[in-house]
């Protein structure tokens, strides 16, 4: 999972989906997208989730130190991805439809997305989404 964004529904969101991996005996990895953060290559991963909550009102701007961190790494290629965002007032469609542009560009296929609402309901969600 690639993460950007200090968020307590983010935080939960996360806790939520490590524990269901873990009861699963499946392996969640985190990475959190920062501006010290170093590339990774992501093509050892089956799934690829990417999430960030909104921080704008219009046009959906995601933050660039997370667009930068996405550019640098490899291994998106061909990868099956799942973006979410925790979902502010407005701009919640744009912001998801920029974060799957992103990926796209890297050549990952977007096969679903998300707008967390409800941390515990929603984890549970994307991870019948994986199967």
């Amino acid at each position: 999972m690639i993460y950007n964004g200090e968020n307590r529904k983010l935080d939960l969101f996360i806790k939520e989906l490590f524990s269901l991996f873990k009861r699963n005996g499946d392996e969640l990895k985190v990475f959190k997208a920062e501006k010290s953060s170093t590339a990774n290559n992501f093509s050892s991963y089956d799934f690829i989730l990417v999430g960030c909550p909104v921080i704008g009102f219009f046009r959906g701007k995601l933050p660039s130190e997370f667009i930068n961190y996405i550019n640098k790494c490899s291994g998106l290629e061909r990868k099956k991805s799942i973006v979410f965002i925790i979902p502010g007032l407005i701009g919640n469609d744009k912001t998801l439809k920029n974060l799957m542009s992103v990926l796209e560009k890297k050549g990952s296929f977007v096969i679903d997305f998300l707008q967390i609402k409800d941390p515990d309901k929603d984890s549970k969600l994307l991870i019948s989404h994986l199967k």
